[in-house]
């Protein structure tokens, strides 16, 4: 047991609907009004909690820090909520975690150490004890507060996300100001939430409810236990590659499109479209730099096939590189080799198009202008 789902569900939550803890509720339940099957019932709680037990082991086992600390951990507490939040924020809410840890762990050290001479003590080792006992009860709170750090909110802001991530789940990918509109029309929100506090209140908190920034910014997406909810995966993929793909033609002729993206939600990002799209070649977990921990994925297109399919279902939905998709588009299908070279200048240009230098340094190695540039782009 050592994959969980895609947001992090336990293995109960994901395969049977409940958690474990859920589970060993309503088997408790049931033995008392069916009595003759206690014996069955008892070994499948049994079961349910060794399986409960390894999953923990393989939680602790996600994040190379909690190895040193993991009797602390199950000290501190590791329900089912506990876990998931875990495996989601071990890493990026590490250091208050060990914090959290290392202080439990010296309080605990504490009150062992004053048992030794607990017939002998005097002021000072009373004074210790409650220090210990204080020092323990602020590590747990410290460990709950970071794992669920949005219980800090009040009421309507956690209502918020909530009613979010199933807005999120029923419609599919939405700018902040569009979900902002959707939970104002359910009377959702209170007076003083605005769209910008929203989004902020997303940005920040949205993970613990399976909700990440979508793959063109300014849009958030939900993620159940498959993957991220994508209901129109075109529009999807046109968002994210005018905001982080290219569409390009080799100096050798040969049509390229792709998706870039860093860090782990970048990498959900390029597995769930290849996935939902069906083509395309993924490239995951590249070093950026040789010191650099953040890592770089990309889903790359190389074939005219996928390529095609691409840019075609694409197309409609394209904003800033709708240019060059027609150019490429049209590139794949002509023969003549005069118009293929138009094309290809008309896809360099309109790539450089934000960098005057750039572009207009092109034009003085082509020997073209500009206009030269618009007629071939508004022919296609």
């Amino acid at each position: 047991m050592n994959t969980f789902s895609k947001n992090n569900d336990g293995w109960f939550e994901a395969n049977l609907g409940y958690s474990a803890t859920e589970l060993v509720h309503r088997l408790r339940k049931a033995r008392r009004s069916n009595k003759d099957e206690k014996e069955f019932i008892d070994k499948a709680i049994e079961d349910i909690r060794a399986m409960k037990s390894m999953e923990l082991d393989a939680t602790l086992k996600m994040h190379s820090w909690c190895e040193q600390y993991s009797d602390v951990i199950k000290e501190l507490g590791m329900s089912d909520n506990n876990m998931k939040a875990l495996r989601k924020f071990g890493d990026s809410r590490r250091v208050s975690l060990q914090r959290a840890c290392h202080q439990w762990q010296k309080s605990d050290d504490a009150l062992k150490m004053l048992e030794e001479y607990e017939d002998v003590w005097q002021d000072e080792q009373k004074k210790a004890w409650v220090a210990a006992m204080d020092g323990k009860r602020d590590a747990r709170k410290v460990w709950k507060s970071t794992l669920h750090q949005m219980d800090r909110l009040n009421e309507k802001d956690r209502e918020a996300l909530v009613k979010s991530a199933e807005i999120l789940l029923e419609k599919g990918t939405m700018s902040g100001r569009t979900l902002f509109a959707n939970l104002y029309d359910r009377n959702i929100l209170h007076k003083s939430m605005t769209s910008m506090k929203l989004a902020k209140l997303l940005s920040m908190y949205g993970e613990e409810v399976d909700i990440m920034a979508g793959a063109s910014r300014g849009t958030f997406v939900k993620m159940d236990r498959t993957g991220l909810i994508i209901k129109d995966p075109w529009a999807y993929a046109a968002g994210f590659l005018d905001a982080d793909g290219y569409i390009t033609i080799t100096g050798r002729g040969e049509p390229r499109a792709g998706f870039i993206a860093t860090g782990s939600r970048g990498k959900v990002h390029c597995e769930q479209l290849q996935k939902t799209l069906d083509c395309g070649v993924l490239q995951l977990d590249q070093k950026i730099y040789k010191d650099n921990q953040r890592s770089q994925h990309r889903l790359q297109f190389y074939s005219k096939a996928d390529i095609s399919k691409l840019l075609k279902g694409i197309l409609p939905f394209l904003g800033m590189k709708k240019t060059q998709a027609k150019a490429v588009l049209a590139y794949i299908e002509e023969n003549d080799g005069l118009k293929k070279e138009e094309l290809k200048k008309v896809v360099r240009y309109y790539n450089w198009s934000d960098d005057t230098n750039k572009s207009n340094a092109l034009l003085s190695e082509w020997g073209v202008q500009a206009d030269d540039i618009t007629k071939w782009a508004e022919a296609i």
